[in-house]
């Protein structure tokens, strides 16, 4: 597990773990381990482009996107995560 400790961005986000706690756990294509975001119960995060969500009713659930990826941004000093998809290059 990989701990996201400053401001980032995330390409190729196939899936988003979250949980009721504010954690967020960001799969990346081709590797093995979560990117992992402790945040707290008041997280600011918004997630667009959304396909289907998992347990949406349980303390923990998956976020697919619409399109084959997400894009996420995490600003880590003003506690924002905002993920969305790329739209097509046709």
């Amino acid at each position: 597990m990989n701990r996201i400790t400053q401001t980032t961005r995330l390409d190729h986000v196939e899936h988003i773990l979250g949980s009721g706690t504010g954690t967020l756990d960001f799969a990346i294509d081709g590797e093995n381990t979560y990117h992992t975001l402790d945040g707290d119960e008041d997280v600011d995060w918004n997630v667009k482009d959304v396909q289907s969500i998992e347990n949406a009713d349980e303390d923990r659930f998956l976020i697919f996107p619409e399109k084959e990826y997400f894009i996420c941004e995490i600003d880590i000093e003003s506690g924002v995560v905002r993920c969305w998809c790329k739209e097509s290059d046709s």
